[in-house]
């Protein structure tokens, strides 16, 4: 099919109505998992008619008139068809269409460049050991979050189901990193809605390093943020060209995700300017629900799912501001910073054109640890990796506190975070800390928070400051020293703790202290907690 000008293109026709549709919300069950409806009801949130399928009358009539329907689009009652300017005509004038968008110039494409833009680097294999998991390469990501901790409570992602929405998924089928996670069955579907297929291993490898952030489980090489939970592997994204229809593939995939029961949405795909230049978004479009991937955004956080998307990377760029659908008001944007806390460069800025605090909250994307397509443990830039970094810390604290809403789990990581109560437009509200987030969820039982705790020392390996995070069950006076391994102090300070919270403890040392291994300590009333650290220059 070609138009007098030799194109075909690709557009969104949308529906007047879900009319005498073969699909009733009496009968959930026949458009929804049980899944889908178990979260519906635990946050008491109604069907609606956009639960409902697309009506296939509908369907097959504009099928009728020689259009090929690509894929229909629930949430936006429509459907993507392509088709030539003749067809097109027919389409319109079939009594229940009311828009005809274009989204797709077929026929010419244009390579696009990674979707990180930044090259991966190598990295050594230093055994960086938590309490109970040697993470190897991953630990500095997940402790700097205090991820770490929901971990050792037992909280790894266990009966979450986490769809990654992304590019493809280029040989996660046979890279050992995830031998655990398909030993165990966790990864329980997978579909292609750009090809329209089940398959997604020969695709671009973008979402295969993404997923290792959460998934990987290798230990002494990297474990992720939720190496227990079960996940949905989906393509929406057409890494060899850049078109508005991939915001519609987006809905489509968060769609699907709700359906089947998906608890999060992790995508690190993000949209402002395509190959058509007449799709571009403006700045000012980017107010959180104007964009199609933004309105998807929102919809899949209106059935109770916690949608998380990168901020971008366009921080160093012209363009500056965060990418769609990072800007919908109901999806937790997330920078990037690097291990010692700072913005990295590339992380994109908000806020919102609507003024809303974006992004949301940080997480490490500057050499971020992460599994390559080959099967090497390499780093990575990217607010692609700080997103599912904080996605899979989410799915442990949402696990640990399950009878809360998507909600309040977001608000409750915003709450943690490190700035929250100053945010800008760098960082949003920081980076969280997800033992605060705990107890901001109603976390007293857990033993931890009933005693004293030095929950994490960061950056490691670190370079003129550590930082303690400590939490104290009663108010007292707190020694920290530095020691090298003769047991020479290197450092030593006296903190005031007040009971009943988590205080960032934050030390000044000296700038002749060489490199090298040293040992913390933080101690009171005979109790010490100690920790190995090391100095690099």
């Amino acid at each position: 099919m070609s138009d007098s000008l030799g194109q075909t293109r690709d557009y969104f026709i949308g529906f007047t109505d879900r009319a005498n549709s073969t699909y009733s919300l009496q009968q959930p069950l026949q458009f929804l998992s049980q899944r889908a409806l178990d979260r519906r009801l635990r946050q008491n949130i109604p069907l609606s008619d956009n639960d409902l399928p697309v009506n296939v009358n509908y369907l097959s009539a504009v099928s009728a008139t020689g259009a090929l329907v690509v894929t229909p689009v629930k949430w936006f009652n429509g459907v993507i068809v392509r088709c030539d300017s003749s067809i097109l005509s027919s389409v319109q004038a079939l009594p229940f269409v009311n828009q005809s968008t274009p989204v797709k110039r077929t026929g010419s494409q244009k390579i696009r460049k990674d979707l990180d833009g930044l090259p991966p680097e190598r990295i050594d294999h230093a055994l960086l050991r938590a309490q109970s998991l040697d993470y190897g390469a991953g630990y500095r990501q997940i402790h700097q979050l205090n991820g770490d901790f929901l971990h050792n409570q037992g909280f790894a992602g266990q009966g979450m189901l986490i769809a990654a929405i992304d590019a493809g998924f280029n040989s996660l089928d046979t890279i050992s990193a995830f031998d655990d996670l398909r030993s165990n069955n966790g990864i329980v579907a997978t579909w292609d809605f750009v090809e329209g297929n089940a398959s997604v291993y020969e695709d671009d490898a973008h979402g295969t390093s993404v997923l290792s952030c959460m998934g990987a489980n290798t230990p002494g090489q990297m474990i992720g943020t939720a190496p227990q939970a079960a996940y949905m592997l989906l393509r929406s994204e057409d890494a060899n060209s850049e078109y508005i229809v991939e915001e519609y593939f987006w809905a489509v995939a968060a769609a699907y995700a709700d359906s089947a029961g998906a608890d999060i949405i992790t995508s690190s795909l993000g949209y402002s300017e395509f190959d058509d230049p007449s799709m571009n978004h403006t700045y000012a479009e980017l107010d959180g629900h104007t964009c199609p991937a933004a309105i998807a955004g929102n919809a899949a956080a209106s059935k109770g799912m916690l949608v998380l998307v990168s901020a971008g990377n366009s921080g160093s760029s012209l363009w500056h501001y965060i990418l769609t659908p990072s800007d919908a008001d109901s999806v937790l944007a997330v920078g990037a910073v690097d291990s010692s806390g700072y913005m990295a460069s590339f992380s994109s800025w908000g806020p919102a054109s609507d003024g809303d605090i974006k992004p949301n909250v940080a997480a490490m994307g500057r050499r971020t640890a992460i599994v390559y397509s080959d099967g090497s443990y390499t780093t990575g830039n990217g607010t692609s990796f700080s997103c599912p970094v904080l996605a899979g810390a989410a799915a442990c604290l949402w696990q640990a506190h399950s009878s809360k809403s998507n909600m309040e789990v977001f608000h409750a990581i915003e709450e943690s975070a490190s700035y929250y109560t100053n945010p800008g437009d760098s960082l949003g509200y920081g980076i969280p800390d997800f033992y605060a987030a705990h107890l901001k969820l109603g976390g007293n039982e857990l033993e931890m928070a009933e005693a004293d705790n030095l929950l994490g020392v960061s950056p490691n390996p670190f370079n003129d400051q550590l930082t303690l995070q400590y939490y104290a069950a009663t108010g007292h006076s707190l020694e920290v020293t530095l020691r090298d391994l003769t047991g020479r102090i290197c450092y030593a300070d006296n903190f005031m703790v007040q009971g009943g919270t988590t205080r960032a403890l934050k030390t000044s040392l000296p700038a002749s202290l060489p490199a090298g291994v040293y040992v913390v300590s933080a101690e009171h009333a005979g109790q010490q907690f100690v920790r190995k650290v090391v100095r690099i220059k």
